[in-house]
């Protein structure tokens, strides 16, 4: 064989390499674009993101609901106080006036009554002596019970004493009536009465009253 032979049968032998690395090239392509056009595995993607959006939707659902269930309860607590600590000025009134009319501590209010200088803050020896509602306070009672219980306190402080408007000390004028003038009582006396109701879960609500009381 001769040099000009091999050359041309070198020419003729079809480059087999070449064909299988393009072979595999294009393999390789088709299995990229086999890859990204498929759908498989779509359905569990948006399930999981909807059950994401689930959970931060119940999430948000249950604290709303958990703090709405505190405000109703610090409202129920407040509203509870309140009452208690307004019917502590309501009940303070007639103890009162029976002390400052019988100048002692009624028993019927006896159990009420805790602070011994009551009677001496009623009738004016022991006015406005600094004491509190909270510290050391006149009267004290319980309401309620469970959670539902508050404990009342009031302190009564004797403030000043005078004569109503449009009375006189007139000759005789004792007889015309009660309230006409000095002669048959009718002098007014201030006290202030301040009540604090202590409830569950350490709430508190406080009233502060000034009570008129006409000597008879």
């Amino acid at each position: 064989m001769t040099h000009g032979e091999a050359n041309m049968k070198s020419k003729i032998i079809p480059n087999k390499s070449g064909q299988k690395s393009k072979l595999r090239k294009f393999k390789i392509c088709n299995l990229k674009f086999a890859i990204l056009n498929s759908q498989e595995g779509m359905v569990l993607i948006v399930s999981l993101l909807l059950l994401l959006v689930a959970t931060v939707v119940g999430i948000t659902a249950l604290s709303t609901s958990t703090t709405k269930v505190m405000i109703a309860g610090n409202q129920r607590l407040s509203e509870m106080n309140f009452s208690s600590a307004d019917g502590g000025i309501s009940a303070s009134v007639p103890i009162i006036e029976t002390t400052a009319y019988d100048r002692t501590v009624s028993a019927t209010y006896a159990a009420l009554v805790i602070s011994a200088d009551f009677t001496n803050e009623i009738t004016g020896a022991l006015a406005q002596d600094g004491d509190t509602a909270s510290a050391s306070p006149d009267i004290r009672f319980a309401l309620g019970s469970g959670t539902f219980a508050t404990t009342v306190s009031v302190d009564v402080d004797y403030l000043y004493a005078g004569s109503p408007a449009g009375s006189a000390i007139e000759f005789a004028s004792g007889y015309e009536g009660f309230g006409k003038g000095a002669g048959s009582g009718g002098a007014e006396v201030y006290y202030t009465v301040n009540s604090l109701s202590e409830g569950d879960a350490g709430s508190e609500s406080g009233v502060y009253a000034v009570y008129r009381y006409v000597t008879k």
